[in-house]
């Protein structure tokens, strides 16, 4: 009987040691991005008369690597790495550093629920909302964040996608009496695209649930969320009595049309609210773009436009500016606004609130193998009422430009031109050359300043960038 035992016992270890094992796909891909610049007059309102004190040049580099591990066409997972961006000489681009600047940008997974034609994508990663004219929103795009994504297929025609985000939670404690007792911001949203015969559209709703006690300290993201979402009153110091939150909401739609071959239409419309018991810090506004193009053998050239909804005399009321999250690649231009291929800092802008905006370009120009340019000029002009800057004491300090904005009333314009160039070396490997001027006129009534007198601001950029 022992002896029984112990050959089905080693049968059953042996029928363990040989069963097949789960295995799975590794898939690699990414970019090497190099970019030398040299930019000059960023300083508009500075005193420096001239931006003496700028450093024009610098050096940067970039790799960001994808590895996807797939089980199956419905599971796989995905961690997405970057090293960078480093500028050349400084932290960890300086000598003896080795390059310590390694960053986990998104991981998640993807699944679909079985039986069904649900998917699932939970974890950091990558978020964008619908946008037609610029390739991207004017709300949030081209961010990274921490979100569960439900999508599913209606139809062949139809689809539909839900999602809840967590941008930021403290975190630091469970009581009111620590000082966070609301301290976190959660996003909800749901897009419908509607895909037809020569018809994109895309409506879509967001909501925003900001507590009280949340802080997202001195990071670059947090500064963008918070100025996107701040009133002028609040901006200046303004105070009332506490609310337990603010809530804030959006909605939308993106349209493609293609049905004019060889024209294409591609429109936007957003409104957004912010909501709070104080009326000065409410934040309301809108937003509206469109973009024409024609397809040419050797040229696409197109026209485009967009007006924002700009603030009023009165700063008690609240902002008349649409909020945003993080609009980090709406992109008219490719140096006043993120338009650049190393997704430089805007020097102008991150969206179109409180700015209107035509401009005329010519893309796709090409006589050459392997290479082609791109020529552009925009004038934009602002929407806010100049009399609320020459009423309000302090204010024009307080909008002199920083990180993303350069506040223009309806009294102030800009200019800007790109001259883009791209050369593909090899099929991995391009080359590209970027070249930008941006002319600020602002009106001395205004800001107490000379517009005559601002330096333009210049960009001259070689970008060198290897995919794989």
């Amino acid at each position: 009987m022992k002896r029984l035992i112990t050959l089905l016992l080693g049968a059953a270890l042996l029928c363990g040691a040989v069963s097949p094992a789960s295995a799975a796909t590794i898939e690699a891909k990414g970019e090497w991005a190099f970019d030398f610049s040299w930019t000059d007059g960023m300083n508009y309102r500075s005193a420096d008369d001239g931006g003496d004190s700028e450093d024009d040049f610098a050096a940067h580099q970039r790799l960001r690597t994808q590895i996807d591990i797939i089980a199956s066409e419905s599971l796989r997972g995905v961690v997405f790495l970057e090293m960078g961006t480093t500028t050349w000489g400084q932290e960890d681009g300086a000598l003896g550093s080795d390059g310590k600047s390694v960053k986990v940008r998104r991981s998640y997974i993807d699944w679909t629920v079985p039986n069904t034609e649900l998917k699932v994508r939970m974890g950091l990663q990558g978020m964008d909302l619908p946008g037609a004219t610029f390739g991207a929103s004017p709300i949030l795009s081209d961010e990274d964040v921490a979100a569960l994504v439900l999508s599913y297929t209606v139809s062949e025609n139809v689809a539909l996608t839900a999602f809840w985000a967590r941008p930021y939670d403290n975190n630091s404690g469970n009581s009111a009496a620590a000082g966070n007792d609301f301290d976190e911001v959660d996003l909800f949203g749901l897009t419908a695209p509607v895909t037809l015969d020569g018809v994109s559209v895309t409506p879509y709703v967001v909501y925003a649930s900001v507590g009280k006690d949340v802080d997202g300290t001195d990071t670059e993201s947090w500064e963008t969320f918070r100025d996107g979402m701040q009133s002028l009153g609040e901006r200046t110091g303004m105070t009332g009595d506490d609310t337990p939150t603010h809530d804030a909401w959006w909605g939308g739609v993106a349209v493609e049309l293609s049905m004019f071959d060889p024209f294409s239409v591609k429109m936007d419309a957003t409104y957004g609210r912010k909501d709070a018991d104080e009326d000065y810090a409410t934040r309301e506004g809108w937003l509206v773009s469109a973009m024409v193009e024609y397809k040419m053998e050797s040229a696409t050239p197109g026209v485009f436009a967009w007006y924002g909804s700009g603030e009023d005399d009165d700063i008690d009321n609240g902002s008349e500016r649409m909020p945003s999250v993080s609009p980090n690649a709406w992109a008219p231009t490719s140096f006043g606004f993120p338009g650049s291929v190393f997704n430089q800092d805007s020097q102008f802008a991150l969206n179109g609130a409180g700015l209107w905006g035509i401009g005329v370009q010519v893309a796709d120009i090409s006589f050459v193998e392997n290479l082609s340019h791109l020529v552009r000029v925009a004038y934009m002009r602002g929407t806010n009422d100049s009399e609320l800057v020459k009423d309000t004491a302090g204010l024009a300090g307080e909008l002199a430009p920083a990180q993303g904005g350069v506040f223009l009333t309806d009294k102030d314009s800009a200019w800007e031109v790109n001259f883009d160039h791209t050369y593909q070396i090899y099929e991995n490997l391009t080359f590209i050359l970027e070249m930008g001027y941006i002319r600020l006129d602002l009106d001395e009534d205004v800001w107490g300043a000379d517009g005559e007198d601002l330096n333009a601001a210049k960009k001259l950029t070689f970008n060198l960038v290897y995919e794989f």
